[in-house]
Formats: structure tokens, sequence, C-alpha cells
């Protein structure tokens, strides 16, 4: 039995001034958007997710993609059977690129995206609950993660930088690397910073929220792809 959604939330635009995170993901959402015409989805990353969220159950359950980008998972779920799927994200550019996407493969009934915050605002409950390539975006990810986890009815998923072992190692070298590139043009990037979260301490998060691990791989070496379902209400 999958819950249905509460009706979707208008969410109120932010200033860019409040989050760096706005800088420049306006401008990378039209090189995904094109990516997502050609291929299906911007980033093979998204296409594992797809696949892994397939395996425990797509069809007949709706979506809500935090930090949605150009809404190409939301519209992959769609094309999987989901019966409906919503994107939150702070990109004002992102949301009119998934948008113009959800029209042109005629979703655009069956989709809504929408500008804010996944940390801070309200989210309906969704039957799935997924963040793609989201948690490096955050300095802390507590409130982002009770934020969300709050939303999910049966299933919560993410993909995020590998935290441990050598690949964490090269995975935190190459944020510090780009992040210093991000502090050297300061203006084009608005302070913009990324992160690699210990994964462990998230997981045990999402599992003292009524969820256990049902699917964790590696992909493309650097991510980690993980899938819970919910085992209490």
């Amino acid at each position: 039995m999958h819950r249905h959604p509460a009706p979707p939330v208008r969410f109120r635009p932010m200033g860019r001034s409040e989050h760096p995170e706005y800088c420049c993901f306006d401008s990378w959402a039209v090189d995904t958007a094109a990516r997502a015409r050609k291929r299906g989805v911007g980033a093979p990353l998204t296409g594992r997710l797809l696949a892994a969220l397939d395996r425990v159950g797509v069809g007949g359950r709706t979506l809500l993609d935090v930090g949605c980008g150009v809404g190409d998972l939301a519209l992959g779920a769609l094309a999987r059977g989901a019966t409906s799927a919503d994107g939150i994200d702070m990109s004002e550019g992102a949301i009119e690129q998934a948008r113009a996407l959800a029209s042109d493969r005629s979703f655009q009934d069956r989709t809504t995206f929408s500008v804010g915050d996944g940390a801070t605002q309200e989210l309906g409950t969704h039957d799935i609950v997924a963040l793609n390539r989201v948690l490096c975006c955050y300095p802390s990810v507590d409130r982002l993660l009770s934020n969300s986890l709050g939303a999910a009815g049966a299933v919560y998923a993410y993909t995020a930088p590998v935290h441990d072992g050598a690949v964490g190692r090269i995975n935190r070298f190459n944020i510090r690397m780009s992040n210093a590139w991000f502090r050297l043009r300061k203006k084009r990037f608005r302070g913009f910073q990324a992160f690699v979260h210990d994964l462990d301490s998230v997981d045990r998060t999402i599992e003292r929220a009524g969820f256990r691990r049902v699917h964790r791989s590696r992909e493309r070496f650097m991510w980690r792809l993980a899938v819970f379902a919910r085992t209490s209400p």
C-alpha cells in the first residue's frame, strides 16, 4: 500500500543571496538538459539510480526528487511507471529546464517542479524520495536529511561522493581543488563550496528514521548509491 502525496506545494523562491548553492547551477542546467534530451538522463549516475529504484518498485508510486536539477530523474521514474513525480531545486534555471523537459516528454500534467530548499521547505509525502548528487552541496546534511526523510512513505535513496578509503581520499582532494577554484572565481560562484560527508553516519541517520538498507553500490568509482525501504511508520 503506498501513500498518496499531499497536494503539491508551491515553494517560495528565495533570494539568491540566501544560498550560495544558486551560483552557477542556472548555466550548468542548460548543458545538463541538452544531454538529457540526447541520452534520456543528464548523467550516467542518474541512470544507475533509476535502475536501482526500478528494482525496488517504481510503478504505481509517487516520487519526490529533492535537488532535482533539470528533472531527468523524476521524468525517468514516470517513464518507468510512476504515477506522478515532483521536484524541488534552488536553481530557477534548473526548474525552467525541468518544466521544459517535462513538456517535451508530455509529462507536464504529472509533474510539479518548484524552486525551494529541500532542507527547509515543507515537503508533501511521497512513496519515494530521492536525493541525487545533492548531499555534497550542503555543508551540513542534518536538516536536509531530517526534512526529506519525513516525506518518504516507502523508499529513500541517495547518491553521494564516497568518503572512505582510497577513493574517499581522492574525492576529498578533488573537492579541495574544486573549492579553491570556486574561491578564486568568487564573483561567478558566489561562495559555493562542495563537501564530502561521512556516508556511514548518513546511513545510520536514515536507519534511525525507520528504514533498512536494501541496496548499496559503488558507481562510476567515485559515488555511493544507496536505497532504503521503510520498516516502520
